[in-house]
């Protein structure tokens, strides 16, 4: 049922023509077609790449199940995703705050990656600080639940360098 969810919310207002392209891109994708993918709108794209994100699913799986995770009975979910302040959401029950950071996996084994940001906010949180592993999401997902993960788990520490390539104008009269 949750990939119904997850595909209504990005393709539930398109077209026949529109679910037409996304089958093109999706076998494009798998068996490399000969397919004219370039005709297909950029926001169709977009839409479809999110489909194959397992962190969206997972959220998606996350705000609809939330409530099954006992220690969220009954709370109030509130999204903090475009915060960028190191957890997806804030469940409130009754007079707690929990903050939550979702992982998804495909299957049911694999690693986490935290970033410095997440760490850090776990750090200081401690035992109101989820992280929410949904697995299994190419089947039935399942949520895993480890409160306090820097004290509760095994984290190395990696340091990626990255080059960012900028563009910028000249100075123009606006």
């Amino acid at each position: 049922m949750h990939r119904k969810i997850l595909i209504d919310s990005l393709f539930g207002s398109e077209d026949y023509k529109s679910y037409a392209n996304i089958i093109k891109l999706y076998l494009d994708k798998k068996i490399s077609s000969s397919i004219d993918a370039k005709s297909i709108s950029p926001i169709l794209k977009s839409k479809f790449k999110q489909l194959q994100d397992t962190g969206k699913a997972a959220e998606l799986f996350f705000i609809k199940n939330y409530q099954s995770i006992q220690e969220f009975k009954d709370g109030f979910l509130e999204d903090a995703r475009t915060f960028g302040d190191g957890y997806d959401f804030q469940v409130d029950v009754f007079q707690k705050a929990f903050l939550a950071e979702i992982k998804g996996i495909k299957s049911n084994y694999g690693s986490v990656r935290l970033t410095n940001n997440e760490f850090l906010k776990a750090q200081e949180y401690k035992n109101d600080y989820a992280l929410v592993v949904v697995s299994t999401l190419e089947d039935v997902p399942k949520f895993s639940i480890v409160f306090d993960p820097v004290s509760n788990m095994n984290f190395t520490r990696n340091i990626i360098l990255q080059k960012q390539i900028t563009f910028n104008s000249k100075s123009l009269n606006w």
